[in-house]
């Protein structure tokens, strides 16, 4: 499978960077950790974004994820519910099943921490929307692999 050591090592990093985020919450000795932590974190979204920005394959995958949301409707096509089983946040196109659970709790705890930010600390905030960060760009790499994949065999149109 296309970029799969990639993309699980994205896959450690931001699940290593999310429990580090939340540890940091509760364990104040972690706290010098924060800044290297994010900076790779960090670092490692810019990779991934610009591997598929550099990539035709991924480019050409997530305009027929495009093609493929929007379901023939002109655009910009009916919106995707929270829980749609193929696009929402545990949806089957989206992600591995490992992928779905990690992203589901970095985007579910994103916004508590951003409200409690002044309480937590904005490094720790800014640790876990890297990581958060992360995930959605692997979530697009998988969509667009998984899109490509079914519009070769012909089960798309």
């Amino acid at each position: 499978m296309r970029d799969e050591k990639i993309r699980n090592g994205g896959l450690w990093i931001a699940g290593g960077g999310g429990i580090l985020a939340a540890g940091n919450i509760f364990i104040p000795p972690l706290h010098p950790s924060l800044f290297p932590a994010t900076i790779f974190v960090a670092a490692v979204a810019a990779l991934l974004f610009l591997r598929m920005l550099f990539s035709r394959f991924y480019r050409d995958g997530i305009d027929l994820i495009n093609l493929d949301m929007r379901g023939g409707d002109p655009w910009p096509g009916k919106r995707k519910k929270f829980f749609d089983p193929d696009w929402g946040l545990f949806g089957i196109r989206t992600g591995s099943p490992k992928l779905l659970w990690v992203r589901a709790i970095l985007f579910l705890g994103a916004m508590p921490l951003a409200l409690t930010q002044a309480w937590v600390g904005i490094a720790i905030v800014q640790l876990w929307w890297a990581s958060l960060f992360v995930v959605m760009i692997l979530s697009l790499m998988y969509g667009a692999i998984d899109t490509q994949s079914k519009h070769a065999d012909g089960g798309l149109t």
